[in-house]
C-alpha cells in the first residue's frame, strides 16, 4: 500500500508535523494566548497608520458623482480603527483635487514611512481609469479636477508613476494599498504566485509558540501589496459596493481562511476576490479584483529593532501583511491543527489506497490500475467549480468561469479555454510537496485518457462496451438528460478504474493537438502565438446518445489565450499526474 489512508490519518499528520516543527502535538489555551499577545506586540498600534480617502464630487461631467463613497469610507475607517490603526488626515468625503490627493499621499509616506516596522494602509475610493486597449497604458485615480480621458491619459489624474515615485524612498516594509476603483489593469503586474512559500511555511499548529517567530520573519521581509476592485475593462459599482463590504468583513475576521487567528494580506485578497467576483455576477455586473505584490528587494537602512541579532534576511523573498482576527483562533479539536489541515487529514483518511489529494480544494487523484512503468493517476472527476474557484481565489486562474446560472460547487466547470486548463494545472503543481505522491500535474495525453476510459475489471474493453456500462450523461441517454446542462460530478457510477463521467457530462481537454504532428501548446506558446486546434475527449451533456459509440478518438477545439478567449459550456478538464513508483 503506497499511499494508505493510515499514513494520512489525523494522528499521523499531527505527529509528523510535531516532529518536523519541534512542537508538541497539542497547543494549550495558555500557549495560544501567549502567542497572540506576542504577535500583538509585533503589530504595535504605535506603528500602525492608515490613510483613508474618498472622492465623491467631480468637476467634469464625464465623471459622475459617487453617492456611495461616504458611507463606504465610514465603514472602512471603523474597521481599520478596530484593528488598532491610527487614522490620519480624516478629511470629509467630497472634493479632492489632484494637488490635494498627491499631497495627502506623499505627506502620509513622509510622516509615517521612515521606520521599517511601521505598517501603512492606504484605502482610496474614487473613479479609476486605464485604457483597456493598450497593455502598456498608464493607470489613474481620478481626482475631482480630472479631465476626460484623451489618448489613454487623464489630465489631473493621479497616475501610477506618481504613486511609484512616492513609494521609492519609503522605509516602512509593510504597505497595503486598497483602491476601490478600476485602477488596476495597466499598473499591476500579472497576478503573482510569489506568496505561496509564505503559506507553506506557516506552523501547522495554530498559534503554537512557533507562530510568533514565523510572523516576525514575515514582518522582517518587505510586503507591498495592492488590491483593486476591478480590472481595466470593468466598471466598479458605486452604491452597494461589494468590494468595500468584503474588505470590512475580511478585517473583521471573515478572511481568516484557516481559522488560526491571523488574517494575512494574502487571505484578504483571496477572500475579497472570491466574494466580489461572485456577488457582482449575481448582480449582472462582473468585477474581478486584482491582487499583486510590488517588488522591493532592498534591506531597510535600520531593520526592525525586535529582530534577533543573528537573523539573516533574504530580501528577495516577500513578506505578508498581518492582521489579528478580532474573534481569535478557531482551532480544530485539541490538536491545534488549522481547519484546512484537519479537514485534509479527515478527507484523506476516507480515501482508498490508490487515491490521494494534495489540498482540501484539490481533486482526488486515482492511480490507474494495470499500468506498467511510471504509475499514472487521473482526477476521479472532472474539475469542479469549487476546485476552479480555489484556483481563482489565489490568482493562479485568471478567469472567473461562468456557470450560466446552473450552480457551482461540485458541478463540473465548463467554459474552459485551453489557457484556463494550463493555468489550473500550473496551480495544482504549487500544491505538490516533496513527499506528495504526484511527481507533477499535467493534462493527460489522449492515449492515457483512452487507457483509463477503456479499463475493465477483466481487462481492456471496447469503447462501445465502455459507453454501455458507464451510464453516460448525454442528450437522450436517460430520463432528464435533455442536453441543456452538465450534471453534478459523480452522479453516475464510476467505471472499473474508479473514474467518474469518462463518457459524457463534459468534453475534457487532453495534451495532444488535433494533429498528432503538431507540437504541444504550452503556456509560453499560447501567450506568444496562435496554437493549432486541440483535442477533447469523451463527449458531453449535449452529445447525442447515438453519437457516443463513435467518438473514442475525441473531437477538436480551438486553443486560445484569454485576451480573445474561445470556450464552450460543454468543455472542461480532467487532470493527470505521474505518480511516484511504489517503494
Amino acid at each position: 500500500m503506497r499511499w494508505s489512508s493510515l499514513v494520512l490519518s489525523l494522528v499521523w499528520l499531527a505527529a509528523a508535523l510535531s516532529s518536523a516543527l519541534g512542537v508538541a502535538p497539542v497547543v494549550t489555551d495558555s500557549e495560544r494566548l501567549a502567542t497572540r499577545l506576542a504577535i500583538a506586540e509585533q503589530l504595535d498600534p504605535k506603528h500602525s497608520f492608515a490613510l483613508v480617502l474618498g472622492i465623491s464630487d467631480f468637476d467634469n461631467a464625464g465623471w459622475h458623482d459617487l453617492g456611495g463613497v461616504a458611507p463606504e469610507i465610514a465603514k472602512v475607517r471603523a474597521a481599520l480603527a478596530a484593528q488598532g490603526f491610527t487614522l490620519v488626515d480624516k478629511r470629509p468625503v467630497g472634493r479632492l483635487d489632484h494637488a490635494g490627493l498627491k499631497t495627502a499621499i506623499e505627506s502620509f509616506f513622509r510622516a509615517y514611512g521612515d521606520e521599517a516596522q511601521n505598517r501603512l494602509v492606504i484605502y482610496i475610493a474614487t473613479h479609476g481609469y486605464s485604457d483597456p486597449k493598450s497593455p502598456n497604458a498608464d493607470g489613474y485615480l481620478i481626482a475631482s479636477d480630472a479631465g476626460a480621458p484623451q489618448g489613454g491619459s487623464v489630465e489631473n489624474g493621479y497616475s501610477v508613476h506618481e504613486l511609484s515615485a512616492a513609494l521609492t524612498s519609503v522605509a516602512a516594509q509593510h504597505i497595503f494599498l486598497f483602491f476601490d476603483s478600476c485602477f488596476s489593469g495597466a499598473m499591476l503586474p500579472e497576478p503573482t504566485r510569489a506568496l505561496d512559500s509564505i503559506l507553506a511555511g506557516k506552523p501547522a499548529l495554530a498559534l503554537s509558540k512557533d507562530t510568533a517567530a514565523w510572523t516576525l520573519d514575515l514582518l522582517a521581509h518587505n510586503a507591498r501589496l495592492i488590491l483593486t476592485a476591478g480590472n481595466a475593462s470593468q466598471t466598479v459599482p458605486d452604491l452597494d459596493n461589494p468590494f468595500a463590504t468584503a474588505v470590512v468583513d475580511a478585517l473583521g475576521g471573515a478572511a481568516d481562511l484557516d481559522g488560526d487567528g491571523l488574517v494575512l494580506g494574502t487571505e484578504i485578497a483571496q477572500f475579497v476576490r472570491a466574494r466580489v467576483a461572485r456577488a457582482t455576477r449575481l448582480a449582472g455586473h462582473a468585477n474581478d479584483p486584482v491582487f499583486a505584490v510590488l517588488p522591493k528587494v532592498t534591506a531597510p537602512a535600520n531593520p526592525r529593532p525586535d529582530l534577533p541579532a543573528t537573523e539573516h534576511i533574504d530580501y528577495a523573498l516577500p513578506g505578508d501583511f498581518i492582521f489579528l482576527n478580532p474573534n481569535g483562533a478557531n482551532t480544530a479539536a485539541e490538536s491545534g491543527l488549522s481547519e484546512p489541515q484537519a479537514l485534509l487529514a479527515a478527507k484523506a483518511a476516507r480515501l482508498d489506497s490508490n487515491q490521494f489529494l494534495a489540498c482540501v480544494d484539490c481533486p482526488t487523484m486515482v492511480e490507474l490500475p494495470g499500468t506498467t512503468g511510471t504509475p499514472i493517476a487521473l482526477s476521479s472527476t472532472e474539475i469542479t467549480y469549487a476546485q476552479w474557484d480555489a484556483c481563482f481565489r489565489e490568482s493562479a486562474c485568471h478567469r472567473y468561469l461562468p456557470d450560466d446560472g446552473f450552480g457551482r460547487g461540485d458541478r463540473p466547470a465548463g467554459n474552459m479555454t485551453w489557457l484556463d486548463a494550463l493555468d489550473f494545472v500550473t496551480w495544482l503543481g504549487t500544491k505538490a510537496g516533496a513527499d506528495a505522491p504526484c511527481v507533477d500535474y499535467r493534462l493527460p495525453s489522449a492515449s492515457e485518457w483512452q487507457q483509463a476510459a477503456l479499463y475493465g475489471t477483466a481487462g481492456p474493453v471496447t469503447w462501445p462496451e465502455a459507453v454501455a456500462d458507464s451510464q453516460p450523461i448525454c442528450w437522450g441517454c436517460g430520463a432528464g438528460d435533455d442536453g441543456i446542462a452538465a450534471a453534478r460530478t459523480a452522479s453516475s457510477p464510476a467505471n472499473p478504474a474508479g473514474l467518474y463521467d469518462m463518457v459524457g457530462n463534459l468534453w475534457e481537454w487532453v495534451a495532444d493537438g488535433a494533429d498528432p504532428a503538431d507540437p504541444r501548446c504550452d503556456l509560453t506558446a499560447i501567450r506568444s502565438t496562435t496554437c493549432a486546434p486541440g483535442r477533447v475527449m469523451g463527449g458531453s451533456f449535449a452529445t447525442r446518445a447515438d453519437a457516443l459509440p463513435s467518438i473514442l478518438n475525441g473531437g477538436t477545439a480551438p486553443r486560445t489565450s484569454n485576451d480573445k478567449p474561445w470556450s464552450s459550456p460543454t468543455i472542461g478538464l480532467r487532470v493527470a499526474c505521474s505518480a511516484k513508483a511504489p517503494q
